[in-house]
């Protein structure tokens, strides 16, 4: 295949725009823009959920358009980076007793995960599992296989959301005719591609501060140990502001012209500013409207964070912030005051190199995330030249689907043929060991009478005996 019908394609679904990035990977690792485009779309997305499916439906079809169109290609699947309000981890144990001391094997370990991954419910669904540790005994370990035990635990660390969530955003790729590769967790991507791997591993905080939810992942030992989205974000600050009878646009304006995320603005002497209708406001009105949203929003990640039991004493790699909401000003000396870490970095754009593009492509950082789920994808998304019909993986993964629940269903009569047999044979044993104890008390008792009528017989035939002597 030529390099050429080789890229991949890659969506966020933020609460403010869908971004959409078309990109080849080089050998020196380095990424070709192709083609991008991006879609507002806070009229369908709140807080990360789609609100209304037709204009998500819409949206998605008019991306691809365009993104066909610059390509030249068509475009058969894509992965879809998703966030949104609910979605949280989980802790979750597994544990397997041995009748006898045995060797771990990979065999067990399968069946360990493989339990874990069955831990969802009705309601709610497993969109990835991340490996705490195992323990044998009291002993933790990543490689358990070839280690004898008793007992084995599997500790993991799900993250879950509502089922009708990611079951919606299905629903809309596939109205739009538009297949998914894989559904990736932004935050997780972004943090993969931007958190230094001495800071991992030591421990750090990882904050996404988006239109209106803020992610928060915490690592330790390079493994996720955390992560929450909590429903407040920068376009917060904005709703906030036009509690002034100001437009949103005048308003994100203000933010970033005037606002900080920590100042001494009541000790300012500062000239009330003048807006756009010829009004003009307090200098002090606009920065406590912002600072007391911004602390609302930093008390909610201190919350996240203590409540895992971590500090700035376990977690010394430090703070990181990312995101269209950390560009206001004195955003780290927010960090300090409200979640008591002295260490901390804003990063603006993806250490990842790129070639192509417009000279301002991703000024604002706002294709980071795409660019992270490119990084880490390997599927090819080409599904051949414009005007040819690419294949319909919703169909073959039906068909798949439909194959998977035959085979299952299959298993499961087999299953359920094997267990009524058990029983039924656990029954006829029964009734065969009931039988042959009834026999043996009825053999027992047998003997017990014989024992009595030859004793009688004795005795008889001694009467006869003594008879026979008198009648001598």
């Amino acid at each position: 295949m030529a390099v050429a019908d080789n890229f991949i394609v890659a969506i966020e679904l933020g609460s403010s725009k869908v971004t959409a990035l078309a990109g080849q990977k080089q050998p020196d690792g380095a990424i070709q823009i192709l083609a991008y485009a991006q879609e507002p779309s806070d009229s369908f997305i709140r807080k990360g959920r789609i609100q209304n499916v037709n204009k998500m439906t819409q949206c998605i079809s008019n991306i691809k358009e365009k993104l066909e169109k610059k390509l030249q290609k068509t475009i058969s699947h894509v992965y879809v980076g998703i966030g949104g309000m609910g979605m949280h981890t989980v802790s979750n144990t597994v544990e397997k007793v041995f009748n006898e001391k045995t060797v771990v094997s990979k065999e067990v370990v399968d069946e360990i995960n493989d339990c874990n991954e069955k831990a969802s419910t009705s309601d709610q669904e497993i969109l990835s599992t991340v490996l705490q540790h195992y323990k044998i005994g009291t002993q933790p370990t990543m490689e358990p296989v070839g280690v004898p035990a008793e007992k084995i635990e599997g500790t993991f660390l799900n993250v879950v959301t509502k089922s009708s969530i990611s079951e919606d955003i299905k629903n809309c790729f596939r109205n739009a005719n538009v297949n998914i590769a894989e559904m990736p967790i932004s935050v997780l991507s972004l943090a993969d591609a931007m958190l230094p791997e001495r800071e991992k591993s030591s421990g750090c905080v990882l904050i996404d501060m988006g239109a209106e939810t803020t992610s928060v992942a915490i690592y330790k030992s390079n493994i996720l140990r955390h992560m929450a989205i909590i429903p407040l974000g920068s376009a917060n600050v904005n709703r906030d502001l036009c509690s002034l009878q100001i437009e949103d646009a005048e308003a994100e304006e203000l933010k970033l012209t005037y606002g900080s995320a920590y100042s001494n603005y009541l000790e300012a002497d500062h000239a009330p500013i003048k807006l756009v209708d010829g009004r003009s406001v307090a200098y002090e009105d606009i920065c406590g409207l912002i600072e007391a949203r911004i602390e609302e929003i930093f008390l909610n990640i201190d919350h996240q964070i203590k409540s895992q039991n971590y500090s700035d004493k376990t977690l010394i790699g430090g703070v990181f912030l990312t995101g269209g909401g950390v560009q206001i000003k004195d955003i780290e000396k927010a960090v300090q005051t409200h979640l008591h870490f002295e260490k901390s970095k804003v990063l603006q754009k993806i250490a990842l190199n790129t070639r192509g593009g417009s000279n301002d492509f991703n000024k604002d950082g706002s294709f980071n995330t795409v660019l992270a789920i490119i990084d880490k994808a390997e599927t090819n998304c080409c599904g051949g030249d414009l005007g040819t019909n690419s294949p319909n993986l919703f169909e073959e993964a039906a068909k798949a689907k439909e194959e998977e629940e035959r085979l299952a269903a299959e298993k499961a009569a087999q299953e359920e043929a094997e267990r009524i047999a058990a029983e039924e044979a656990a029954i006829a044993k029964a009734e065969e060991e009931r039988i042959a104890a009834e026999e043996e008390r009825k053999r027992q008792r047998r003997n017990k009478f014989t024992g009595i009528f030859k004793q009688m017989g004795r005795w008889a035939s001694d009467l006869v005996s003594e008879e026979d002597k008198s009648e001598r």
